[in-house]
């Protein structure tokens, strides 16, 4: 009630101000003839509060990501704006995966299709990704001398194992099922058939996706897109022979392209558009958001998604959740607790999951008790199965001079020593333990897709798919990005369409204790080995991980 009372009087105030803010906002937006967006080199979905602030200091800007749902905003502002022209978009070497350059890349699109113009000017030049995405322009621009890199795609794997045989380390996995092949990586010589069939099938989606971009953009002339990849390495002149690009040009040569002597701000003029020059009276509903993003398994990040999802399921102004999905997954035990939260957040909001760039195992585990799933063409997804590793350092010991002796009053006490090998009893411990955590996936998934155990079965065994295929599976139910999942979450609660995303963020975040931060220069040189022992040491023996998913570039 002082909330009402408080702004009520504030807008009264306000009231004679009015006419000159309206004439102002009104005589800026008619100058506007084309505007400037600056693309920094990590997308996400939508950004929390403490980015959009950072994102205003120039020494911040260049660290925070590009929000896909504010370039979404922009693009609908847009388009309802008869006076503006086009936009010409900076588009930098992109850190980020597939899935989030095809939502950029959808921007784009909406904005030709509603009528503005597109010119997307690459700085540094391009690779597949900066290329994919700028196939939805109007017009291509480069420096003179920038080299453009349609190399084609490939995926690599690293595999560590004759590392740790030097080491007189090895690591003893067990998988569900053939194609669960999260820790070959630490324990094979190289990639097994299984690994090559899926990693071959995720290329293929997205060389399609390359493909039909590159052949668009060429116009479907003489020059096919193999002499692109052929070629691999194209500069200045030649691209625009080719059609790679229109226009050489310099950076303060981008206004004159487009017919202007000065480019607007994309950020000013989405600022001024969906400026209020009065203030809400009430609180008004949302669509909150959740990020599951990273690794599966540190308590601190599983506690702040559990309070996000607990806030949301409480607060009575949030009107549904987008779960956005961005891991390779990992403890069986934090993704389950995760799932039982999304599971009760939906007995009372409906809840879509959105996935991102990776949405795997454990990933697809936290997601599979929302009401709608959507992913990307190129999301990488699936994985639906387990694996548990064990770390055995008997040779590294005896190298060392360290003899163990042991005193049991049970059979297996020692089960989980590094000293020694499992045997065979030993070993079918393990495969009945996993076992029945696979049954359990399997049947979770089941439940949350409303299909019988017998359907997703085939569809699981450890199987990595592309979103697209995993769509045509019925793994997911829609493709694309965040405004497809607020349009299913529209499905279920019609409201939805006209309220803004809100990210909720946990209040703080604390800093990674000192063993953390140690380990982080092993992480960075082999994160997925760093992760396995991490989690190995720290007790955990059934995961729901997917690492060693290939690098696509």
């Amino acid at each position: 009630m002082l909330r009402v009372f408080a702004f009520g009087l504030w807008n009264l105030v306000r009231v004679p101000f009015y006419p000159l803010w309206w004439a102002a906002r009104r005589l800026r937006g008619r100058r506007t003839r084309w505007l400037r967006l600056d693309v920094r080199p990590q997308l996400v979905e939508v950004a929390g509060r403490r980015a959009r602030l950072l994102a205003r200091l120039a020494l911040f800007r260049e660290r925070v990501p590009t929000s896909l749902e504010s370039l979404r905003r922009l693009a609908r502002t847009a388009a309802a704006d008869p006076d503006l022209t086009g936009v010409v978009v900076v588009l930098p070497p992109l850190r980020a995966g597939w899935a989030m350059a095809e939502g950029l890349r959808a921007v784009l699109d909406r904005l030709r299709e509603d009528g503005k113009e597109v010119l997307v000017w690459l700085p540094e030049g391009a690779g597949n990704k900066e290329l994919f995405v700028a196939s939805a322009a109007s017009r291509v621009a480069a420096p003179p001398q920038a080299s453009l890199a349609p190399l084609g795609l490939v995926a690599e794997s690293r595999y560590y194992r004759g590392l740790l045989e030097q080491l007189g380390v090895r690591l003893e996995p067990f998988a569900r099922r053939e194609y669960k092949t999260a820790l070959e990586g630490l324990s094979a010589e190289g990639m097994s058939p299984a690994q090559r069939e899926q990693v071959d099938a995720l290329l293929a989606t997205i060389d399609t996706r390359l493909r039909e971009g590159l052949a668009a953009r060429l116009g479907g002339g003489d020059v096919d897109v193999d002499v692109l990849f052929e070629k691999a390495l194209i500069r200045g002149t030649e691209a625009q022979e080719l059609g790679l690009v229109d226009d050489l040009a310099h950076e303060d040569a981008l206004p004159a392209l487009v017919g202007e002597t000065k480019l607007l701000s994309a950020g000013t003029y989405l600022a001024l558009r969906e400026a209020s020059f009065f203030r809400p009276l009430r609180r008004r509903r949302f669509v909150g958001v959740v990020e599951v993003r990273g690794p599966i398994g540190d308590k601190r990040r599983a506690d702040a998604v559990v309070g996000a999802l607990r806030s949301a399921r409480q607060n009575t102004r949030c009107a549904g959740v987008v779960l956005h999905v961005d891991s390779p997954g990992g403890s069986a035990a934090v993704s389950d607790r995760i799932h039982r939260e999304v599971s009760r957040l939906r007995e009372e909001k409906p809840v879509v999951a959105a996935f991102g760039d990776v949405a795997a195992s454990g990933g697809y585990y936290v997601a599979a008790g929302a009401d709608r799933i959507v992913a990307q063409p190129t999301t990488i997804t699936g994985s639906i199965g387990v694996v548990a590793a064990r770390l055995v350092a008997s040779e590294l010991l005896e190298r060392l001079g360290v003899r163990t002796e042991t005193v049991r009053r049970a059979p297996h006490g020692d089960l989980g020593s590094p000293a020694r090998p499992l045997g065979d009893a030993e070993r079918a411990i393990f495969d009945r333990e996993l076992d029945g955590f696979y049954a359990d996936f399997v049947a979770l998934v089941a439940d949350g897709r409303g299909r019988p155990v017998e359907d997703i079965e085939p569809l699981a065994r450890g199987r990595v798919w592309s979103g697209a295929d995993a769509e045509a599976r019925g793994l997911v139910d829609a493709l694309g990005g965040h405004d497809a999942a607020v349009e299913a979450l529209a499905e279920l609660r019609p409201e939805v369409r006209t309220l803004e995303s809100r990210l909720l963020e946990p209040r703080q975040r604390l800093p990674p204790p000192p063993a953390e931060a140690a380990a982080a220069a092993l992480g960075t040189l082999a994160p997925d080995l760093a992760l396995a022992l991490r989690l190995v040491r720290g007790g955990e023996r059934v995961l729901l991980w997917a690492p060693g998913l290939p690098e696509v570039r």
